[in-house]
């Protein structure tokens, strides 16, 4: 048995850690409606100060969820075009909304994950074989009603 090696991921990792950061300055330039909003009980808060951090937090999470997804499909030699280019629109809108704002490194991730997918659906062309074709090496086996022999 073989073992197939393990790609690297690189477009995950750098959505994980724009996230994070994003939801850390989320946090630190929201804590005092933070703050505020705990100690009277979260249901119900929601105030316009805490429309900001709740836009940081949940971006920042979810954008950490996603990260950890691509990675998986990096390390997996899967990371798919519509995964790349649903990023990369997400990041063109948010930088043409904000262009001075965290969508900038969003950006920058989009297009290592772009980069990713081609890369990844080029070794995947040259790695598998034709159709009807057996990978260099391969025993086929067939069975006729006389008997049976190899190929």
């Amino acid at each position: 048995m073989t073992r197939q090696r393990t790609q690297r991921a690189i477009a995950g990792p750098v959505l994980i850690i724009v996230c994070t950061l994003h939801t850390a300055v989320g946090v630190l330039a929201s804590a005092p409606a933070l703050g505020e909003a705990l100690a009277g009980g979260w249901y119900g808060a929601m105030t316009i100060d805490l429309e900001v951090a709740l836009w940081f937090l949940m971006t920042g999470f979810f954008g950490v969820v996603a990260g950890l997804g691509m990675t998986a499909l990096e390390h997996a030699g899967r990371l798919s075009w519509p995964v790349s280019i649903a990023l990369l629109v997400i990041a063109l809108i948010g930088v043409a909304a904000a262009p001075v704002s965290g969508f900038l490194f969003v950006l920058v991730a989009a297009v290592i994950a772009v980069v990713q997918s081609v890369r990844q659906g080029h070794q995947r062309a040259t790695a598998d074989p034709g159709e009807g074709e057996a990978p260099a090496g391969t025993v086929l086996e067939h069975s006729s009603r006389s008997g049976s022999s190899r190929v």
